[in-house]
Order: structure tokens, then C-alpha cells, then sequence
């Protein structure tokens, strides 16, 4: 498209930052749940997914379009959000930090006022990415689309483990400026507030034309049928009522398309080598706290 950028497929794999600290094991603990998780590669499939669901709240959409281009770079926000979650889980605790207020420094810049009523809210709402709310949603959304990936691409996790998962997850939403009263105590807590804060939600013409871009990646090289694929895979991680919300299709076709992909990679995934499987940010995290024993 005339005026916007391809993304470079390289870009999609960010590489892991300096080694870090001999020992440290950062901000998450090593070899919980969280990390067998979030080390997959294969979570990049939920990336439009949820940044479908951030924007289908009006003021985070308003935020967006106000503050980003994503006609010019759809893809932003998906990678920055990529290399910070990348960098808190598998960074020492300094790298962890300094990656978490790089994103507030951003973060602090977003503010400002709707200047039409949307989404039920009047003119002269204002919006913040700094409001503790708006983080826990953006939060809420990266561990939904997680969940949701892997059960459908890896394996479902047991409420165990999606017990642990949320609870290891909080230091994450702590570095970003939500307290622990905002906070669900636990999965069942978690799951509770998603689905009110879904029902709350209203994709507006903003998000609409904020999930135009996303929905069609402009890759280089390009690579034919990789829009429609992502659209499939995202109609079919999307709840029903988002989705409809965009009005992303979800005829019989489309799910078959999701199923089959999801049944080839189920199949594919244990013959895959843990080298490319696993992002290299993971192995570096491992080879840093053995170094202490050494």
C-alpha cells in the first residue's frame, strides 16, 4: 500500500538483549509455568488476536489512533509489545526493569480526551495509558490470547496450572503500574473480571480501522495467503462477541482452516527442535542462572 512499510519477516524474531548478570534469574521464576509457556514461539499467532481485544476498548482505541500510525506500521505495537514481554520474562531483573520503563516512558506521552462520544462515554473522556485499568486490561489481554493459543496449538493447560500462570504473571503487571488491589487473587478471579470487562467492551470505528491494518500484514518478502490465514486464526481465538464485533467472518470454512492449522501444528510441534520451537531469549535466561553454579 502507497505511503506504508513491509514488515521484514527477520523483524518477527527479535533477538534476545546482552547476556545479563551470571545467576540472576530476573523478575519470573525460572521453569514455572509462566516460562514453559511463554519461551513458545508459536504465541505469535495470538499477536492480532490481542491487539484486536486491546482496541475493542473505546479508550484504548482512541489512545491508539491518536498516538500511533498504524496505517504506516500495523505491525508496531505488536513487536515493541513483543520485545518488552520477551525481554520482563527472560531478562535479569536489571534488564526487566529498564524494559518495563521504556514502555512508561512511552506510556506517558498517551493522554488526552475523546472529542466525540464513543463507546457509551461522553466527549471529553479522558484517557490515559498510564491508568492502572487500561494497563490491567492490556495485561488481561496478553494472558488470554497466551491461554488461548496454547490450548489450542501445544496443549490445554490444567486450572493448576492456569492458577500458577496468573499467579506468576502479576510481577509483570506490577512493573507496569497496576496494584495488587487491581489485581485477581487467582485463575478463577481472573476469569470472573475477563468476562465482565469483555461484556463492557464496544469495537468502535476506531478499533475497526485500527484491525484493517493488522489484519493485513505487509511482509517482506511477501508471502501470498498469509492475510487470510491470520484472519481465520484470529476470527477463531476471538470470544464470539468481539468477533462479531469486527464482523471477521466465521463461516464453516474459516474453521476448518483454524482446525486444520492447529492439528498440523499439534502434530509437527514435539518433531520441531527446541532451538527453533523456543524463542533464543529462553536459552539465554537458562545459560545465565546455571552460570552461577559454575
Amino acid at each position: 500500500m502507497p505511503g506504508s512499510s513491509r514488515l521484514s519477516l527477520r523483524a518477527l524474531l527479535p533477538p534476545p538483549p546482552p547476556a545479563g548478570r551470571a545467576g540472576d534469574p530476573g523478575v519470573a521464576q525460572p521453569h514455572d509455568v509462566l516460562w514453559s509457556v511463554a519461551r513458545e514461539r508459536l504465541l505469535l499467532l495470538g499477536g492480532p488476536a490481542a491487539l484486536l481485544l486491546q482496541v475493542a476498548h473505546p479508550l484504548v482505541a482512541e489512545a491508539v489512533a491518536a498516538h500511533s500510525d498504524y496505517h504506516a506500521e500495523p505491525a508496531h505495537r505488536l513487536l515493541t509489545t513483543l520485545q518488552a514481554t520477551l525481554t520482563v520474562t527472560f531478562g535479569d531483573t536489571t534488564q526487566a526493569r529498564q524494559a518495563a520503563r521504556r514502555v512508561g516512558r512511552r506510556h506517558a506521552t498517551v493522554t488526552g480526551a475523546i472529542t466525540h462520544p464513543v463507546g457509551g462515554l461522553p466527549a471529553g473522556t479522558p484517557y490515559s495509558a498510564a491508568d492502572p485499568d487500561l494497563a490491567l486490561w492490556v495485561h488481561a489481554t496478553l494472558v488470554w490470547t497466551a491461554m488461548a493459543v496454547h490450548d489450542r496449538y501445544a496443549r490445554p493447560l490444567p486450572t493448576a496450572e492456569r492458577d500458577a500462570y496468573w499467579r506468576q504473571a502479576k510481577p509483570f503487571a506490577r512493573l507496569f503500574g497496576v496494584g495488587d488491589a487491581a489485581l485477581p487473587p487467582d485463575w478463577a478471579g481472573f476469569v470472573d473480571y475477563w468476562q465482565q470487562a469483555v461484556d463492557a467492551l464496544q469495537v468502535t470505528p476506531a478499533a475497526h480501522r485500527i484491525a484493517s491494518d493488522v489484519l493485513r500484514p505487509r511482509l517482506s518478502p511477501p508471502l501470498p495467503g498469509v492475510a487470510h490465514l491470520a484472519r481465520a486464526v484470529t476470527s477463531d481465538l476471538l470470544p464470539a462477541v468481539i468477533r462479531d464485533g469486527y464482523r471477521l467472518p466465521c463461516r464453516r470454512l474459516h474453521r476448518t482452516e483454524a482446525r486444520t492449522l492447529q492439528a498440523a501444528v499439534r502434530f509437527l510441534r514435539p518433531h520441531v527442535p527446541a532451538r527453533y520451537a523456543y524463542w533464543p531469549h529462553y536459552f539465554q535466561a537458562v545459560q545465565r542462572i546455571a552460570a552461577t553454579t559454575l
